[in-house]
This record gives C-alpha cells, structure tokens and sequence, in this order.
C-alpha cells in the first residue's frame, strides 16, 4: 500500500518542478524588470505596457525577457493541453506523453512565426509584425502565468475535479480569444494591408 502511494507521488513530482520551474523565472523576471514584469501581469493596463514596452528594444523575440516568456508559455500550454488530454479525452485516444505534447506545441509556434513573418514581408509590414509577435508574446505569457496559478489550486487542491480542470481551460480560451481579438482590430486599422494577409493571420491563429 505505502509503495503504491510513493509510486503515485513519484509519478506527479514532474509536474511539481514545472511548477516550481516557472515560478522561479518569474521571480527573476521580476527582480530583473520589476516594472515590465508588474504592467505585464496587471491585463487591466495592458494599453501602458505597450505603449511604453512595443519598442523595437524590447520588442524582439530574442529578447532574454521575451525568450523567457515564450519558454514559460511553451510549458504552460504543454502542461494544460497534456492535463485535458489524460483527463477528458484518454479513453478515446490512448496515451500520449508531456514530451509530445511539448514538441508538437513548439513547433507549431516556430511554423506559426514563420508564416506571419512571410506574410508581413510581402505586404511590406515588417514593422507591424514585430510589434504584432511582440504584443502575442506579451498576451500568451500573461495567459499562461495566470493559468498556472489556477492549474496549480486544481492540481493540488482539486486533482480528481475534471470539471474544474474544463472550466480553467474555458476560461483561458476565452482570455486568448479576446486578447488575440485586439490584436486582429489592430491590424484592420492599417487599411493598407490586403484582406488576403488579414485571412492567412486568421489562419495563422
């Protein structure tokens, strides 16, 4: 009995280093850009961040904050796509591993980058797709530090409450589709662009 039990909680102690993973470079993205680090998780002043942050300094995704909010990013979706999976849908597939998950995830981004870079540079919008990827970064991580928090009450409070773990995914569908909306009302501000690029971002999405 007490080595099934030890099992189990070898099995969950990954995800507890995931956890404590992204906490710890949240910390230091705080103790490095405190002021960055605070208007990014306030969503409700998400207009001053970037105004003062859609620079091209720090708007480049290889900007160490930046890669570091991809990274989290990365792992959150990873974790909560990996939790739907075992818990709603498992019967119905069989098993897949976090590892995939992960993979599969960050490739879509890489090809999700490179189609908008491609469709940018042909309707000669390089600059509006920087700031654009910038302003996804800065969404996603927002999304994901938030949905960590409520993955983390599930996973420690609530781990057998599989609707729990629905509504958190609801909602956070529900934040990309309105944050991801803002972005798509900026684009159309710049007549310019052909409605076609505006179909292949849609598309991108």
């Amino acid at each position: 009995m007490f080595q099934w039990t030890e099992k189990i909680h070898l099995q969950q102690d990954w995800i507890t280093v995931l956890i404590i993973l992204i906490f710890t470079l949240s910390v230091y993205l705080f103790n490095r850009n405190p002021h960055q680090f605070k208007l990014l998780v306030c969503f409700w002043r998400s207009k001053s961040y970037f105004n003062i942050y859609d620079k091209e300094k720090y708007a480049n995704p290889l900007h160490m904050f930046n890669l570091i909010l991809i990274f989290i990013t990365l792992i959150t979706v990873s974790l909560l796509s990996y939790f739907f999976y075992e818990k709603i849908l498992f019967s119905l597939l069989g098993g897949i591993s976090f590892l995939s998950f992960l993979l599969f995830i960050s490739a879509v981004v890489v090809l999700r980058y490179g189609l908008l870079k491609l469709i940018f540079q042909r309707s000669n919008h390089l600059e509006l797709f920087l700031q654009t990827v910038f302003r996804g970064i800065s969404f996603y991580a927002m999304i994901s530090l938030y949905a960590l928090f409520l993955f983390s009450v599930y996973h420690f409070g609530f781990p057998d409450n599989s609707n729990f773990l629905f509504l958190i995914i609801i909602l956070i569908l529900l934040f990309v589709f309105v944050t991801q909306l803002t972005v798509y009302l900026r684009i159309i501000r710049f007549h310019q662009i052909r409605i076609v690029y505006l179909i292949l971002y849609l598309c991108a999405f």
